[in-house]
């Protein structure tokens, strides 16, 4: 009972069992309600295993994913070059204006661009990369500048006393000092990317992809093959975004020490 009552107490803290527990009790409980509403439109569990049955087999599910996710790392691997470049290099005041013009372009549709980006690429895989690093890009320089910003003017203070150069300063401070902070943030840019990249594929289906596998059988109101591939790639995403997050606690294990569990 005392185990019960914490948890609707506001920071607490619960065993690794007990919320394996209640996890497991929410799902069973949702997964009733789900398989017993009457609401017809929406296929049940047992109808989507089937359609993913389905896919896989005649629809090439696997390897339209294998393209999809390959298409999310490799824009995000450039997209993260990129705006590590563009927020060290915020630092220097001759910069600033560059990263801060650079964070607003956040407000843009990709859609809108992408007449522009298709006159400047040469095929439909470079144009599907090039919006992919243009939306990841504008909101890691975001998250980077705004880290940089929040830096304490203490740790300044103290390799100055070290006798560093600022050159020494940047390095130590915000480059070595910020790296667990730096896949925190392609974590987050990694959502963002997942979520952008059936919108992306619909642009360009010339490759195929998850997306375009999505949106010829939401066109076609197959909605059980539909809310089957939702379904694998929500899977998808949160495995990738787990594999980041226990990168960052494997690389930098001091990560966790100032977090609140």
């Amino acid at each position: 009972m005392e185990k019960i009552k914490k948890l609707f107490i506001p920071n607490t803290k619960n065993s690794q069992s007990t919320m394996a527990i209640m996890i497991a009790i929410q799902m069973a409980v949702f997964l009733v309600l789900w398989t017993t509403s009457s609401f017809r439109l929406i296929p049940t569990p047992m109808e989507i295993l089937k359609s993913l049955q389905s896919l896989i087999a005649s629809q090439n599910l696997i390897y339209e994913l294998w393209n999809s996710t390959w298409l999310c790392l490799k824009s995000l691997l450039i997209a993260t070059i990129i705006s590590l470049i563009i927020s060290y290099a915020t630092v220097i005041p001759f910069f600033k204006p560059i990263g801060y013009l650079i964070s607003k372009f956040r407000f843009w549709t990709l859609v809108g661009l992408s007449f522009v980006f298709t006159l400047i690429t040469h095929s439909g895989h470079e144009l599907k990369v090039t919006l992919m690093v243009f939306g990841i890009t504008v909101f890691f320089v975001t998250s980077m500048v705004s880290i940089i910003q929040s830096i304490p003017k203490y740790e300044f203070y103290h390799a100055r006393t070290l006798r560093m150069n600022e050159w020494q300063v940047v390095w130590e401070v915000i480059i070595l000092g910020r790296l667990d902070q730096v896949l925190e943030v392609i974590r987050q840019n990694f959502a963002i990317a997942w979520m952008m990249l059936t919108m992306v594929e619909g642009i360009s289906r010339a490759e195929g992809g998850i997306g375009v596998l999505l949106l010829n059988n939401n066109k076609l109101l197959r909605l059980s093959d539909v809310f089957a591939i939702q379904l694998v790639i929500l899977l998808m995403g949160i495995f990738l975004d787990y594999t980041i997050g226990k990168l960052r606690e494997f690389f930098f294990p001091y990560s966790k020490l100032t977090l609140e569990k």
